[in-house]
């Protein structure tokens, strides 16, 4: 009796013959959940990646300002981050607060410009106009305060727009999770047009993630119908599509890539049908891995006996591939998809980053590591490099997730 009692709460040997029982008896998506709990860095990684995708998901609300040119600010270009408080010389404050930031105008001698001549000269290079320094100074008044306050009403954007096929529904909001009483806040400074650079990499995260997983869509959809018919079918078929196959694996990506950017910009596309190009693109040229090896396991699965009991029943081939085959190899479809969701956003990050994918005013990482390069950004404006940190932090996070659902694919494999 006390030894069932204990068992039932968890001590004893009973409890580990019990979890033994239902470890072998569950099924294939609870193993890969436990097994991938029991990973440290995937779950935290994991936690990261989903606060990534949020933010960028729902970029407008947690965007204090609006990312595009009609959010600049013009009085405070090439501003440097403004920084919460809690308390300074005037006392604590269980609100915070930041300081009002002004930005240092030039003073430029009127009469000696007036004059010319090399006095004229002088006047002008004394003044800081022509020095890009001295354009990113500021001033701060620390006897003004503005006080962070939440959930307040900004500048209106699209919370849900599913205005397509003629249905209008179009729901707007204007609230926003964090903002100031007065003015604009720029946690993370501003670039050379008085755009909000925080903003800008929220709405990048979402674009290129979503460019991602359009373009594994893409993938998906090509490697399943390639390795599909491939293996099913083998022979001539089987020839054909693989040669095809080996074909668009030995060429460089970089060439195709090059050819493609030529032949878009010679096509009068919007900023969303340049994207949509794009994903495309990168998603048709990334399938012959995953064919190949989905064409590999369907020749192996093509002659086992639930194939022959289903072709007996009278399923037609396309149900056989799509019911049967496909489904048995789904696990390994799944992790490769997430595995290479890095490997997609490098693809569509270095098109931009080379200026042949998207380009100003979209936002994207791409475009803003692009911008990164730029030699008075790293001199002057090494606050513009936040966009990088948060694409190492993406790319790092899939790869640990990756890494981690790849590991817990395989529950019955012994702990190294």
């Amino acid at each position: 009796m006390m030894n069932a009692l204990l068992a039932r709460f968890g001590f004893g040997r009973q409890s580990k013959s019990q979890n033994d029982e239902s470890y072998y008896t569950a099924g294939q998506l609870a193993l890969i959940k436990a097994r991938f709990k029991s990973k440290t860095s995937g779950v935290v990684a994991a936690w990261i990646l989903g606060a990534l995708v949020m933010m960028g998901f729902f970029a407008p609300f947690f965007s204090p300002v609006d990312p595009t040119i009609a959010g600049a600010d013009p009085d405070y270009r090439r501003g440097a981050p403004q920084a919460f408080y809690f308390w300074d010389d005037n006392g604590f404050s269980l609100h915070p607060f930041t300081y009002t930031y002004s930005k240092e105008k030039a003073r430029i001698d009127l009469k000696a410009l007036a004059g010319g001549g090399l006095d004229a000269l002088d006047a002008l290079t004394s003044s800081g106009a022509l020095s890009a320094s001295n354009q990113n100074k500021y001033i701060i008044n620390k006897e003004q305060r503005r006080y962070i306050q939440f959930f307040v009403k900004g500048w209106e954007y699209s919370l849900i727009d599913l205005s397509v096929a003629g249905l209008d529904l179009d729901i707007r909001w204007d609230r926003h999770l964090f903002g100031v009483e007065q003015g604009q806040i720029h946690i993370m400074g501003t670039d050379e047009d008085g755009k909000d650079v925080f903003s800008r990499t929220l709405h990048a995260i979402w674009v290129t993630v979503s460019i991602a997983i359009v373009a594994l869509i893409v993938k998906l959809f090509s490697s399943l119908l390639v390795g599909g018919v491939s293996g099913y079918f083998g022979g001539k078929v089987d020839a054909v599509l693989m040669s095809i196959t080996e074909a668009i694996r030995v060429i460089p990506a970089i060439p195709i890539y090059l050819a493609c950017a030529v032949a878009l910009a010679e096509m009068d596309l919007t900023p969303i049908q340049r994207y949509f190009a794009i994903a495309v693109v990168i998603g048709a040229l990334d399938f012959a891995t995953l064919g190949r090896r989905l064409r590999t396991h369907i020749l192996t699965e093509r002659n086992q006996d639930y194939v022959l009991a289903a072709q007996l029943c009278g399923s037609s081939t396309w149900r056989v591939i799509w019911r049967h085959l496909v489904p048995s190899f789904g696990s390994y479809i799944i992790v490769d998809t997430l595995i290479n969701f890095p490997y997609v956003i490098l693809a569509e990050t270095s098109l931009s980053f080379l200026g042949l994918g998207l380009t100003e005013p979209v936002n994207s990482l791409g475009v803003l590591l692009q911008k990164a390069q730029d030699p008075d950004i790293q001199q002057n404006m090494l606050w513009q490099f936040f966009p990088v940190a948060v694409f190492v932090f993406l790319i790092m996070a899939f790869v640990f997730v990756g890494d981690a659902l790849r590991d817990a694919a395989d529950p019955y494999s012994e702990k190294k």
